[in-house]
């Protein structure tokens, strides 16, 4: 029912790739109710949380929900990474871990690959480590911005989640070191795409680049574009 929910809400901002033949459902992750448990066992225990310094929003607190990946954005995160196999995911933003460990997920479906995820708030980097760790050891969590780790993954990148700070110069510059790095026909998720009107710009702006093979909306939050 919930992928289902997704699916009806998507929007084509150019249709074109291999996510042209999206299917109509994506079915339940693996591991599912584990890892909402473990999410709502950290929000209950954790309470709101500060922001880093870098997003500029000072006195501002979130939860673990608040923050959270849905869980039917969760089904299609595993569900990509069933039916494309990555070797290498990152991960921009790894929050408190919920998007990871649907991740990881479907690696551990699939028994293979890895996911680089990149953390620039100590705290909650903390708690994403412990999170994911208890649905796989497939993962290296890294406390800092990618930005400033590049080297720390090894080849291409076949999948990636930019889910940090949400401005356009923030995500345009992570694209900007993103796309060479992917591979022909990589998947590229932002998360929040109409979080504010820069964030909203520059998901159009990547979307229709010519480095875009496709690209699509679900439920007016998460963008799935596809590279060249």
């Amino acid at each position: 029912m919930l992928a289902n929910v997704l699916n009806r809400q998507m929007k084509w901002v150019s249709r074109g790739g291999s996510i042209t033949d999206l299917p109509r459902r994506f079915p339940r992750a693996p591991h599912k109710d584990r890892i909402e448990a473990l999410a709502a066992a950290n929000h209950d225990r954790l309470g709101p949380q500060t922001l880093a310094n870098e997003y500029d929003l000072p006195g501002m607190k979130f939860t673990v929900r608040d923050v959270s990946s849905p869980p039917m954005q969760g089904d299609l995160y595993a569900w990509l990474v069933a039916q494309r196999r990555p070797t290498t995911i990152v991960e921009f933003g790894s929050g408190f871990g919920v998007s990871g460990m649907y991740f990881t997920a479907g690696l551990e479906e699939v028994r293979w690959g890895h996911l680089y995820s990149f953390e620039i708030n100590d705290e909650w980097a903390q708690v994403a480590a412990g999170a994911i760790a208890e649905i796989s050891d497939r993962f290296t969590l890294t406390r800092g911005a990618f930005e400033d780790h590049v080297g720390d993954v090894p080849g291409q990148i076949d999948m990636a989640l930019v889910d940090g700070i949400h401005t356009y110069d923030f995500v345009m510059k992570q694209w900007q070191i993103l796309q060479p790095r992917m591979s022909p026909g990589g998947l590229v998720l932002f998360d929040d795409i109409s979080y504010g009107q820069g964030m909203r710009e520059a998901w159009l702006e990547i979307a229709r680049s010519p480095q875009v093979a496709g690209a699509v909306e679900f439920q007016n939050r998460l963008g799935l574009a596809e590279c060249r």
